[in-house]
């Protein structure tokens, strides 16, 4: 059994407390938020206000705090200064812990930022006197709790093998690949998998913008484009060092939808056109 401190104690924080005391760890939720604090506790579970953080005598510190994009850019502020706050905290703590970020940061964050300030703070050496960990979040709002109890795959960024040994011993009730990659590489993975994401979502809006405007049933042509195209069913497809896409097809196929699309619905497909753009710069 571990003992760990959730920092952030909002949906992601809450979602994976609640799921390591599951797993038979003693967890207490720290929050600076009083309110968020007083609801936990009144549905029983340990809670404490950061200043309080030392008397919990956690081994495990999982950072799990809002990094918002405000004017387009990462707001990281209240991450900092939890940081900080913990790093305060590590100063009076004797034993060795393992610090987790989960909150969604740009890579190069945790070794640039985040470890020079637990260092600065706490007069103690990261890889030496505390391990160092990122763990990304693959949540889904609407299904939280139920995500963290059933992952379909843990990443694990390492400072070293330590920290990643300790955080991976955390995870071994769980029934599901575990992957350990350097910490700029488990940053950067979570960016990828949101942006992959929300590129699909915006492909297929786009399409259906499309069938809407010719009365095709857009529902029944995804369908089978989910079955017919191998980007859909294979793994593999798309994610290797190929260069650009080319062949008998794609090319072709890209360019002419785009014109059709133009000159027959007087509608553009900024999506499409991106994509072709980006191959075209490739080729230079």
């Amino acid at each position: 059994m571990s003992k760990i401190a959730i920092i952030g104690s909002g949906v992601v924080g809450q979602a994976t407390g609640k799921g390591f005391i599951e797993n038979g760890n003693d967890v207490v939720f720290c929050d600076i938020n009083c309110e968020t604090l007083w609801k936990l506790e009144g549905k029983g579970f340990r809670v404490c206000a950061p200043d309080w953080l030392v008397e919990e005598k956690a081994n495990v510190f999982i950072l799990t705090v809002s990094t918002p994009t405000v004017d387009g850019e990462i707001e990281l502020n209240f991450l900092k200064s939890a940081v900080a706050n913990l790093g305060k905290t590590l100063e009076q703590i004797d034993n060795y812990c393992l610090i987790v970020v989960r909150s969604t940061v740009p890579p190069g964050t945790t070794e640039d930022i985040l470890i020079p300030l637990l260092e600065k703070y706490s007069n103690k050496k990261a890889g030496e006197d505390f391990g160092v960990c990122m763990n990304p979040e693959y949540l889904r709002e609407i299904s939280n709790e139920e995500d963290f109890k059933n992952p379909w795959i843990i990443t694990i960024g390492e400072l070293d093998s330590k920290s990643g040994e300790i955080l991976e011993q955390l995870y071994s009730n769980y029934e599901c690949p575990i992957f350990r990659v350097p910490l700029k590489e488990a940053e950067i993975q979570k960016y990828v998998h949101n942006l992959f994401n929300a590129c699909k979502i915006s492909f297929f809006n786009e399409m259906r913008m499309v069938c809407n405007m010719i009365d095709a049933n857009a529902d029944k042509v995804f369908a089978l484009v989910a079955q017919s195209a191998e980007a859909s069913w294979n793994r593999e497809y798309g994610i290797k060092d190929l260069g650009p896409y080319s062949g008998s097809c794609l090319p072709k196929d890209t360019t002419a939808l785009l014109t059709w699309a133009k000159e027959n619905l007087d509608t553009e497909m900024p999506l499409l056109q991106a994509t072709i753009k980006v191959n075209e710069s490739l080729k230079s």
